[in-house]
């Protein structure tokens, strides 16, 4: 499977109202310092990597961490609503900060590919004043409902000088740090955005469970469920993404290699529930790291009472306020 350098955004209740910062502003304290090239949230996901438009509706199409047997391919990002758009932005600026980012204007740092094409009267110069939303679509058919056009844009413009006897046309739209669009040639190399299936955000930043969990719940979101082989394989998968593949160098405990979950057994020893209140069926014993679960104290620390997985997919038990690791956060509806 390819690795691909990845961020990924998530807003919950997407609309055309109003966005909620303190929610945006929770999600970007989980993803700021992340070191892969990967920001991960639940709607959006924008690839570092600075490639043309083909290529980045290629990678977007074979993106999927959500292990789900409909075959669902992905697409390059949908941004229908002002929500969607100011977590691009958001993304965009710790991919590639303004302050340090090319001072040409149309440089390749300063846009990020969304999804948005022309697929009707796309060639010649359009006609001043002639644009047409029928003429655009997203991957999945729909119009622009929303719209954030640069002024006189898009122009459609026509490039005949970078391949002799080609004609390109500007059907392609980009994203820039203030969430302006523009539309451009198929050639140009920018960072990617591809909507995200996935179910989990994890966050480098090594905190105590507790602190993790308190991170997630200001970002709207929960510390992770795990409940199946299947979601196993997806954490596994997030984990490489995101907070870099297992040092085969560490040691097995070495706190990089595990992330928080929301399961505990806070209230009563033995009986495990998710943050959520819901009843823990799975994993059971078995499914932990062996002797785990096993409740093992220290001097000076309470029992191990929450839950952790490896990089590599083994569960554990832990202290709640004593150790410090990354953590996973779910996103809503999953």
């Amino acid at each position: 499977m390819k690795v691909l350098v990845v961020l990924v955004m998530c807003v919950v209740g997407s609309s055309l109202g109003a966005v909620n910062m303190k929610q945006l502003n929770g999600i970007k304290r989980l993803i700021k310092n992340l070191n892969q090239g990967a920001y991960p949230t639940c709607d959006l996901v924008l690839f570092k990597e600075q490639v043309d438009f083909d290529t980045a509706d290629e990678n977007c199409r074979l993106f999927d961490l959500s292990m789900s047997e409909d075959g669902e391919e992905g697409n390059l990002a949908t941004v229908n609503d002002v929500e969607k758009n100011a977590a691009l932005k958001m993304l965009l600026e710790l991919a590639y900060p303004i302050a340090e980012a090319d001072t040409n204007k149309w440089g390749p740092d300063r846009w990020v590919w969304a999804g948005l094409r022309k697929v009707r009267n796309n060639v010649g110069r359009a006609v001043k004043g002639g644009y047409s939303p029928d003429d655009w679509e997203w991957a999945d058919g729909s119009g622009p409902a929303l719209e954030m056009w640069l002024k006189d844009q898009p122009d459609q413009k026509i490039d005949k000088k970078t391949t002799k006897g080609v004609k390109y046309y500007q059907n392609q739209m980009r994203i820039n740090h203030k969430g302006r669009w523009d539309d451009t040639f198929v050639y140009k190399m920018h960072p990617y955005a591809c909507d995200y299936q996935g179910k989990y955000i994890l966050s480098p930043d090594k905190v105590t469970w507790t602190t993790a969990k308190q991170e997630c719940e200001d970002a709207g979101l929960m510390l992770a469920k795990v409940r199946s082989p299947e979601e196993v394989e997806e954490m596994k998968l997030a984990a490489t993404y995101f907070l870099g593949a297992r040092d085969p160098e560490s040691k097995l405990w070495a706190n990089e290699n595990w992330i928080w979950l929301g399961g505990h057994d806070l209230e009563t020893e033995g009986e495990w529930y998710w943050v959520d209140g819901e009843k823990i069926t799975w994993p059971a014993k078995g499914d932990f790291r062996d002797p785990n679960p096993d409740d093992a104290q220290f001097i000076g620390e309470d029992g191990q009472d929450v839950m952790a997985i490896s990089k590599w997919g083994e569960f554990d038990d832990s202290f709640h306020t004593k150790k410090k690791r990354p953590f996973a956060c779910q996103c809503p509806g999953t």
